[in-house]
């Protein structure tokens, strides 16, 4: 009963929520192009993607979410495309996104500085007819919703070197909220429901064999308190990541990252959840795998972000 009920709470959230959210990732690190359109091409190889994540382990109708990226840099490599490709479901509801992404890269003498700009669709549906109800002759969820295909749009910038990088991005202007009465989404642009965010590290030698990478990255909306990530990886040898973060007022998290080859990268993360519905479900599992096609040997210039 009282996972029902909080999953009926989340539902009702879901249904009243005016602004689009990024889906969250543990290791958004390596999949930048989810937050920011400006780390398209910051790879310098064509990079692929793909993370699964399973929140709120044992929590029925608990958000899941599958994304796809690539991207690389193009022409003089001033400039990177990239495609980000999303499905994030909770309970009854899915969003489906697809995204194209667009950067233009400024050198300068210590660093790339990269402006860009993504524009893509959602298709949001939710199933009614696939809830559990007392009273099954409910008109109100009788059948599914009619899929809805909306267009949104994103920005950013980033600037990164060797040592370390910032980055600001919008990653969406358009808000929107469902319409019971029409059964379908209405966007709206709405600067209250701005979800702006900040992203920063730096990488620390400590010996021939060790690194250490602080980074955080903040998320803030009006009306909200801002969630921020605080993250810290041990790199061993450019070929093994161990990491620990705390996001505020949700989880602490373990991560680790290997990396048989310098093309291939596994990742796995762990998340410990502190919020009041930890005790409701028995964590959040997420896998990632990246590939980097016609790579560059970077025996000399490893590459530490994104």
């Amino acid at each position: 009963m009282n996972t029902r009920l909080v999953l009926l709470g989340l539902l009702v959230c879901v249904m009243q929520a005016h602004g689009q959210h990024s889906p969250l990732t543990s290791q958004y690190l390596f999949n930048g192009l989810l937050i920011n359109p400006a780390y398209a091409g910051s790879r310098d190889a064509l990079a692929a993607n793909m993370t699964y994540r399973r929140q709120w382990a044992g929590f029925e109708g608990a958000p899941v979410t599958q994304m796809m990226s690539v991207h690389a840099p193009v022409g003089s490599r001033k400039i990177g495309l990239g495609a980000l490709l999303y499905n994030d479901r909770i309970g009854v509801s899915s969003e489906t996104g697809l995204f194209t992404n667009y950067a233009y890269r400024i050198p300068f003498k210590q660093g790339k500085l990269a402006l860009g700009l993504g524009a893509g669709v959602t298709l949001l549906q939710a199933r009614w007819a696939d809830v559990a109800l007392q009273d099954g002759s409910d008109a109100s969820f009788a059948s599914n919703s009619t899929g809805t295909v909306r267009p949104n749009f994103s920005t950013g910038a980033y600037y990164y070197n060797k040592k370390l990088f910032i980055g600001a991005s919008l990653p969406f202007f358009l808000a929107r909220r469902y319409d019971a009465d029409q059964d379908t989404w209405i966007v709206t642009n709405d600067a209250s429901q701005y979800q702006p965010m900040i992203t920063g590290g730096c990488l620390i030698p400590l010996d021939r064999d060790f690194k250490l990478k602080p980074s955080a990255l903040v998320r803030y909306q009006v009306g909200a308190r801002p969630q921020a990530d605080l993250n810290c990886n041990v790199i061993f040898r450019d070929k093994v990541w161990a990491g620990l973060s705390y996001r505020t007022n949700d989880a602490v998290v373990g991560m680790l990252e290997v990396l048989p080859t310098p093309q291939w990268r596994f990742g796995y993360a762990y998340d410990l959840g502190v919020s009041d519905l930890r005790t409701h479900h028995s964590g959040s599992h997420e896998l990632m795998l990246q590939y980097e096609f016609g790579y560059r040997i970077r025996v000399r210039d490893p590459r530490y972000y994104f």
